[in-house]
């Protein structure tokens, strides 16, 4: 049976829920809305430097962000809407600085469940100028965890975004054994050039490896930690492309469903939801501990 604590932590509240054999979901609906830790069988499965938690001038590098309405950066930091309006924007958008408002908290015999809440402001509108609401509902389980997202429009006009998840998972001390990610091709962010999809460069070589997949063959990509843990990111088609992301110096492994690229809002390459349009999207998490 799956239990729920609500604490404070500091200037934080979070939303904790657990079981009798060691899963363990914690939420800080706050900070961005964001699923910061994840057990199974008491071994975490997520990165989290608190420091960044903790600092409301930071971004927080750890949990799951979520990111909308961009992925990646803007060209100079800024965009133009169809009628000349210019904006500017941080890199991967608004929704992982702004608190959330949770709506139902519930536990079961085999899962529970959180739903939060994200609106527009006149805050928002000051670098996004549409009316919108995101609707997350997280799904924890044993060995699991599934994003259902709904993303809405109720500005008059259509309204261009691309969404994302910026999962960081745990690695100790070491880079992923195995990893797969099934796609036509990748190319290396920083350097801009074409990248060799059958290996993964530069984990041990290189300070950063930032790649990003294209041409996804499959609704699903995965890694094996050297303890035996394999991590399976699942996502549904509205994410087109699958973002690899580490630091040399640090223990994450960041594997992103992302539904645009980089600039896209500067090239017209948005996704348009239409006044009064709904769209839902789901992403799952899935952990199992192997020989």
């Amino acid at each position: 049976m799956f239990h729920l604590k609500e604490w404070q932590d500091g200037w934080l509240k979070v939303y904790e829920f657990f079981d009798d054999i060691g899963t363990a979901a914690r939420f800080v609906p706050e900070r961005g809305g964001i699923l910061t830790e994840f057990a199974l069988e008491g071994i975490p499965v997520f990165y989290l430097d608190r420091d960044t938690l903790h600092d409301p001038g930071k971004n927080i590098r750890g949990g799951n962000p979520v990111l909308f309405p961009v992925c990646g950066p803007l060209e100079e930091g800024r965009y133009t809407l169809e009628d000349r309006r210019q904006f500017e924007m941080k890199q991967h958008g608004l929704a992982r600085n702004l608190p959330w408002t949770v709506t139902e908290a519930r536990c079961e015999e085999e899962k529970a469940v959180l739903k939060m809440r994200l609106e527009s402001s006149e805050e928002t509108k000051r670098a996004y100028p549409f009316d919108f609401s995101l609707d997350f509902t997280y799904i924890v389980e044993r060995g699991a965890i599934t994003v259902r997202q709904k993303y809405y429009n109720g500005s008059p006009g259509q309204m261009p975004f691309y969404a994302g998840l910026h999962p960081y998972f745990l690695t100790r001390g070491d880079k992923a054994v195995s990893l797969h990610i099934p796609a036509e091709g990748c190319y290396d962010i920083i350097s801009g050039q074409k990248a060799d999809i059958n290996g993964i460069p530069g984990f041990k070589a290189e300070p950063e490896t930032n790649l990003i997949f294209f041409g996804l063959k499959s609704d699903q990509a995965w890694f094996k930690r050297s303890d035996g843990l394999r991590v399976t990111v699942r996502y549904d088609r509205s994410f087109k492309y699958i973002v690899l992301w580490t630091l040399q110096d640090r223990d994450f492994l960041c594997i992103e469903p992302w539904m645009g690229s980089n600039f896209d809002m500067n090239r017209g390459n948005a996704r348009l939801l239409g006044p009064g349009e709904e769209l839902s999207a789901e992403v799952s998490y899935l952990f199992e501990q192997l020989p």
